[in-house]
């Protein structure tokens, strides 16, 4: 591994993106065989939406050395974003299925296999992880997000959200889902409990417009005007900001 390797890894690590993938294209320009810079540029292009290069890269990678887990989940999402959906969906269930992965790889395996149009195998590879790490609340969250793509009952749902926020109380994502389900079922006061003692003071938090929107509503409809402005505020605020940013394409997969 040369210097600009080592920088590549380092700048990755720090989810600095497009200097690991500068640093890389740098190392690579001097060994064009180094397989620690071919990960990075491969992995750090995904994640900047760069999905072609970032299929070359991880491809070239194979010829060099096997690629862990993490890379091969990886690139088998990106194939999917290429719309090779059965091949993602193969090589997703062929590392679910292997007895290796962690349950973080096997929600992300979950949400690789959901973006193909697989819920229900999505949903599969939920429950595992689930059976590998019984106390992680994301696990739960994400399974009560499957459950409800699957058309399970909505009581099932609610249970699996509510579980989640049992195991961590003060995340916000998971309460704003749990509200969203409670709004759609009609049951805005409970929505509103859901929420009411993180509202305003962690509205910052809040990056999803569609959130935003739903939260102010219910807040209105409820005559809490207060905090219905409040809301609005910060989503006229957010959309100034995406309007001023460019545009970062990201496979990481999040659901609110």
């Amino acid at each position: 591994m040369n210097d600009h390797s080592v920088l590549a890894l380092r700048e990755f690590e720090a989810k600095h993106y497009r200097l690991a993938v500068q640093f890389s294209e740098r190392a690579l320009a001097e060994q064009p065989e180094d397989a620690s810079a071919l990960e990075i540029l491969g992995l750090a292009s995904l994640q900047l939406g760069a999905i072609e290069v970032g299929v070359d890269a991880l491809e070239e990678l194979t010829l060099l050395r096997p690629l862990t887990d993490a890379c091969q989940i990886e690139l088998a999402i990106a194939y999917g974003c290429l719309g090779h959906h059965r091949l993602s969906c193969d090589l997703l269930m062929g590392i679910a299925v292997s007895g290796r992965p962690s349950s973080e790889q096997l929600l992300r395996i979950a949400a690789g296999l959901e973006a193909v149009g697989q819920a229900r195998l999505a949903m599969e590879a939920c429950r595992q992880a689930g059976v590998v790490s019984p106390e992680c609340p994301n696990v739960h969250f994400q399974m009560g997000y499957y459950a409800q793509i699957c058309g399970r009952p909505d009581s099932m749902v609610e249970a699996l959200i509510r579980h989640a926020i049992h195991l961590d109380p003060v995340n916000l994502h998971y309460r704003i889902g749990l509200s969203s389900l409670l709004i759609r079922l009609g049951r805005k006061c409970e929505a509103i409990t859901v929420i009411d003692h993180l509202i305003p003071d962690r509205l910052n938090e809040v990056t999803c417009e569609c959130c935003l929107k739903r939260i102010a509503n219910l807040f209105f409809d409820c005559d809490d005007l207060d905090r219905a402005r409040q809301c609005g505020e910060r989503l006229a605020n957010l959309q100034t900001q995406n309007a001023t940013s460019p545009p970062v394409a990201s496979m990481t997969s999040n659901h609110e």
